[in-house]
């Protein structure tokens, strides 16, 4: 059976923009962490499918939060390390400050349900050489922060035109230029760098075969369903498995009153088309998504396709 992951950022507008442009006065209420998550696991439900969620730290400072998290763990999802603080630099930042980002986080996921994660990915896909040292030294079995696409130059460009009045760093994504060029299955990473025979995974998120377009929920939200279908006609005719990837908003109807207040205003802000369309638009591209790769792939979450490539690498 071909092998398929889901996997998911559970990005809040807190740790996205950090109160930038939200509604003053503490009136900011996590509603969509509930809701996403809630509409996520029922979701996945329907396909009986198991999940990987990439959770930040400080959204873990919440107690209603972690008591959210812990009834989507208890369905059997694995919760995975998507930093402390959302830095949308990461790659930028130095070795000590993104261990810290990392500890961070591991600290409130144990806090929640008791287990610290063994995956991680960076913000923005935004990872460079220092995470395989840092990873290895704490644990971790895999990193998922590579998207292997010939279009990220453009993808750059793109959130870099479209954030202008964000700090430098913050205007960066998509990690060195050069992981356009990074194998599209699993490999293993030394420094960030160079494949080895042993040492910590890299699980990169599903491009095209040959044309290296990406593959993910929210390029087919913008796209439609062709994209999807070609797509993943040649992945299917080639055996490649398939980690897809979504983001909590993908799960959430921002029309709703309680969201009102909530959503980000102000210039040089990047608004991602997920909190602007409606969520039966959004469930009814995504069942059919998911529904099609279901009939020939087998899923599995990111930690368990990380355990069957280590053992295919020992044997």
């Amino acid at each position: 059976m071909r092998e398929a992951c889901v996997s998911c950022d559970a990005d809040t507008l807190a740790s996205i923009y950090k109160g930038h442009g939200l509604a003053p006065g503490g009136r900011y209420t996590y509603a969509e962490f509930r809701i996403g998550l809630e509409n996520f696991a029922a979701f996945l439900e329907r396909f009986d499918i198991k999940a990987t969620v990439f959770v930040v730290g400080n959204d873990l400072l919440h107690e209603a939060n972690r008591s959210h998290l812990r009834d989507f763990a208890a369905r059997g999802h694995e919760i995975a390390n998507h930093s402390m603080t959302h830095p949308q630099g990461f790659g930028h930042l130095g070795e000590a400050d993104q261990e810290r980002e990392i500890a961070g986080m591991e600290h409130q996921c144990e806090r929640a349900i008791g287990r610290r994660p063994v995956g991680f990915r960076s913000p923005g896909w935004n990872v460079g050489p220092r995470i395989a040292r840092v990873l290895s030294r704490r644990g971790y079995v895999y990193d998922s922060s590579v998207l292997p696409s010939a279009l990220n130059p453009l993808m750059k460009l793109a959130h870099r035109l479209s954030t202008g009045a964000l700090p430098a760093a913050a205007r960066t994504t998509l990690g060195p230029w050069w992981n356009m060029f990074a194998p599209t299955s699993p490999y293993v990473i030394r420094n960030g760098t160079a494949r080895a025979t042993d040492g910590l995974l890299e699980l990169p998120v599903t491009v095209t075969p040959v044309l290296r377009l990406p593959f993910f929920a929210t390029v087919h939200l913008a796209t439609g369903i062709v994209p999807f279908n070609v797509g993943y006609a040649s992945l299917k005719a080639m055996n490649r498995p398939i980690h897809y990837q979504f983001h909590l908003s993908d799960f959430v109807d921002y029309s709703a009153p309680e969201f009102a207040h909530q959503l980000p205003r102000g210039g040089g802000v990047y608004v991602p088309q997920a909190l602007r369309t409606p969520l039966e638009r959004k469930l009814a591209l995504f069942s059919q998504i998911v529904g099609t790769i279901r009939k020939d792939y087998e899923f599995s979450t990111l930690e368990q396709w990380a355990a069957r490539a280590a053992d295919a690498r020992v044997n």
